[in-house]
């Protein structure tokens, strides 16, 4: 897996990708269904980073990472055509590699109750459940100071 950071052709694939799927776009299409009117300005804030993440065969997915005071937010997405094709896991491997490439010692997460692959990943990713939050979402966080 690679990763470029991403660019206008990036947030038009990340909009393309979740137009044509309707479970990703329940949960990210409010925010990254308009990826290049709301992420593009967020990604000149310092800490904010975007990356389409890639393979031989060509695009999987986006990361967007957030990190304030060493603490990373975190959101990764695998397209629906290479779902169940075992990249998740090296997905969020390569989001824990660059949460502690630019600083961060701390990684929170946040996944729909549905999303049970995702769930299933950060669990074995060793990643503590800190149960329900305001949403309804199922927060993970992980330390990388150990």
């Amino acid at each position: 897996m690679r990763v470029r950071a991403i660019d206008d052709e990036g947030l038009r694939q990340v909009e393309q990708w979740l137009a044509d799927d309707p479970v990703g776009s329940a949960v990210f299409g409010g925010f990254y269904g308009r990826a290049v009117e709301r992420w593009t300005p967020l990604l000149s804030a310092p800490g904010r980073f975007g990356w389409i993440t890639f393979d031989d065969s060509g695009p999987i997915g986006f990361i967007d990472l957030e990190i304030i005071d060493a603490e990373a937010e975190i959101s990764y997405y695998v397209a629906p055509a290479r779902r169940g094709t075992g990249l998740g896991r090296p997905t969020l491997d390569e989001v824990i590699r660059l949460a502690s490439e630019n600083g961060a010692r701390f990684i929170h997460a946040a996944v729909e109750p549905t999303n049970l692959p995702s769930l299933a990943i950060l669990r074995a990713a060793s990643f503590t459940e800190s149960g329900p939050n305001e949403y309804g979402e199922t927060d993970f966080e992980m330390s990388l100071d150990a």
